[in-house]
């Protein structure tokens, strides 16, 4: 009685286990199909020399004198 017990709750685990592993691959098979949004444009400044918006001199803390 205790061998067929251990054979079901073996093969429901077995069973349950690759159910579970199938069900992850088709889900990421299907966000792969999907189509992907494009990102958002970077946006330049061209009279300055193609600098992003937050970057450059503009981000730090004003320059200090100290002598």
């Amino acid at each position: 009685m205790n061998k067929n017990l251990y054979y079901f709750t073996l093969t429901a685990l077995v069973t349950g286990a690759v159910w579970k592993l199938r069900h992850q691959a088709a889900q990421r098979q299907h966000l792969a199909r999907q189509s992907k949004t494009k990102p958002p444009a970077v946006q330049t400044w061209e009279h300055e020399g193609g600098a992003l918006p937050k970057t450059g001199s503009q981000m730090g803390p004003a320059p200090t004198n100290k002598s």
